[in-house]
């Protein structure tokens, strides 16, 4: 019997300027098989990466960068206080949730999150932004570490969601 596979959509992504930094709202779809949900609750880490790359559209050259950033959470269950832990690795902010979909909500919205500052923005010209998410199911206590040959399938990246900015 195969395993089923995790899902992951960018919903939406854009940008608005706030002071002099343009922030990054965005909305992820995250599907994870029944087993993977209960691989959770058994001790299985999962890390959700944010990929942001940032870029000047150039007409007749390759697209110039101008940032790029990772964005990371990690999910767990904490067996002792029975709570889903969801860290930050950028800030190492640590928020605890009682049912892992409040967990998993809290990991697929960014909101406010500052990913370039207007200086590095020209007036006038076209930039182009594009986020992608990628899901990473791997991640046992090296004790465990030997059952992890079914966690591939767990594992996901989504397609670039892109969009414009103008200043």
């Amino acid at each position: 019997m195969a395993q089923a596979a995790s899902q992951l959509v960018i919903r939406s992504a854009e940008v608005q300027l706030a002071g002099d930094v343009y922030e990054l709202e965005a909305k992820l779809d995250l599907r994870l098989p029944e087993e993977a949900l209960k691989a959770i609750d058994g001790g299985l880490t999962a890390r959700l990466t944010y990929q942001i790359d940032v870029s000047r559209v150039r007409r007749y050259m390759l697209n110039a960068g101008v940032a790029s950033l990772e964005q990371r959470y990690e999910l767990s269950y904490h067996a002792l206080s029975q709570r889903y832990l969801v860290r930050n690795l950028n800030s190492g902010e640590q928020q605890d949730f009682g049912t892992l979909q409040a967990a998993i909500d809290r990991v697929c919205e960014l909101r406010g999150l500052p990913i370039l500052d207007t200086t590095l923005v020209v007036p006038g010209r076209a930039y182009e932004g594009r986020i992608r998410a990628v899901l990473d199911m791997s991640t046992l206590p090296e004790a465990l570490g030997w059952l992890l040959f079914w966690t591939d399938e767990w594992s996901a990246t989504s397609s670039w969601y892109t969009w414009t900015l103008r200043r």
